[in-house]
């Protein structure tokens, strides 16, 4: 069976985003070693899961990336990566979406998204991830459908904002790596698997 990661940055103090979805404190000074392992990561998962808001950036950021001859060579190598992956667009309601390799899915309730997702592990391929949208991520948690946590831990507490974790979960530690940056690389197992 396939498992889920999810990939997230955080705060020191927990916040995965602003109190209005701010991502102005993520450490924006360049770490080749860290780029590579975020390109390698991507690079195990068939697919990505987002919640349609952060789709509507995130997808015509990357493209216009890794259209653009003067983004850097690690940014590029990012684009290449998440444009790689197959995106699943999660949303309550059927919406459109202008970008090939994209599909739709639509969970109106929890119950339609935990058997979505059931459904999808089950099949043939490589991971699937879960890399961005604070309440794709914290449904995702809820419901106990993340079976690895990755979180790059900024050096950096804003003091208020919006948690990955809507409630305990157990973790046990896989494994952890600093950057020279500041980031810290966290990989944890869900307790329960």
């Amino acid at each position: 069976m396939r498992k889920i990661f999810l990939y997230m940055t955080s705060t020191v103090d927990g916040f995965v985003a602003g109190p209005d979805n701010e991502l102005d404190w993520m450490i924006q000074a360049p770490d080749e070693e860290l780029n590579a392992d975020i390109v390698a990561l991507l690079s195990t998962a068939d697919a990505g899961f987002l919640g349609y808001p952060v789709a509507q950036g995130m997808v015509p950021f990357w493209r216009a990336v890794a259209a653009d001859p003067n983004a850097s060579k690690d940014s590029r190598a990012i684009a290449e990566a998440v444009n790689n992956l197959h995106t699943i667009v999660v949303s309550r309601t059927d919406v459109d979406v202008p970008w090939d390799d994209t599909e739709v899915l639509v969970a109106p309730d929890d119950a339609a998204l935990f058997d979505a997702v059931t459904r999808m592990k089950q099949q043939p391929g490589r991971d699937l991830g879960v890399p961005g949208g604070v309440r794709t991520a914290r449904a995702f948690v809820r419901l106990g459908l993340v079976d690895e946590y990755i979180l790059h831990v900024h050096p950096v507490a804003i003091g208020a904002g919006k948690r990955l974790f809507p409630g305990p979960v157990g973790l046990t530690l896989i494994g952890a790596k600093t950057y020279p940056c500041g980031v810290v690389r966290v990989h944890y197992r869900n307790a329960s698997r």
